[in-house]
């Protein structure tokens, strides 16, 4: 975990400029990473390259705790197969994996993750150019406000939903073969702790993984 906290430092403070995070010990870690936390690492020949965290919406989230005025008093979905996805990141350049970008093959993997925990469906609070982009790659998008200016900048919410469809929409647009996901034997399903998370059964054992990572247990890459 240390990794990804260094990780997001690196990306969020130190290119990114988000000084409201800068802490002393050199790591990028908020009160949203508990032990229900998720963390998505998309990982490069050994090296962390690409990064997501999903927050359960039954316990408070950015949305809920951190700026809920964009919703301007409208109610958001919870429900404890709903997230909210936050710190997206990919590492700055031209990264590849199997030739593929890793910008590519993070967004892959986020949605066969959801598919693959029984994750139904994710809140995103965003730029309206990356609901443009998740639309024209398979997610189904509902827009749950208007857009409104904060930090200086335009953010909308949405709920993303993933499906099987959307999936092989990924796979062919950027080419992707097999899964996304490196799942280790009996790793244990956080939405439903007595069960363990399978690929889906049309892929195959590609070559490209993501590493799913929280406090309890992990998938390493």
């Amino acid at each position: 975990m240390e990794e990804i906290w260094r990780f997001r430092r690196e990306q969020f403070v130190e290119r990114l400029g988000w000084e409201a995070l800068r802490r002393s010990d050199g790591l990028e870690i908020d009160q949203f990473d508990h032990d229900r936390a998720l963390h998505l690492a998309l990982f490069c020949e050994d090296t962390i390259v690409g990064y997501s965290r999903l927050l359960p919406t039954t316990e408070p989230h950015l949305l809920s705790d951190v700026y809920p005025q964009i919703m301007n008093g409208r109610t958001w979905p919870r429900s404890p197969e709903i997230f909210e996805w936050t710190r997206c990141v990919v590492a700055e350049g031209e990264i590849l994996i199997n030739g593929i970008p890793a910008s590519h093959v993070l967004m892959t993997g986020v949605m066969e993750f959801c598919l693959v925990a029984g994750i139904t469906s994710m809140i995103v609070e965003t730029h309206p150019r990356l609901v443009e982009l998740l639309t024209s790659t398979g997610w189904r998008v509902t827009q749950l406000g208007l857009p409104s200016v904060l930090d200086g900048g335009l953010i909308v919410p949405i709920q993303a939903t993933p499906s099987m469809s959307g999936l092989m929409k990924h796979h062919l647009l950027y080419s992707i073969r097999g899964s996304t996901l490196l799942l280790e034997p009996e790793v244990r399903n956080p939405l439903k702790p007595g069960a363990t998370l399978r690929h889906l059964p049309y892929l195959d054992h590609g070559e490209i993984r993501l590493a799913d990572r929280n406090k309890e247990s992990a998938c390493l890459g």
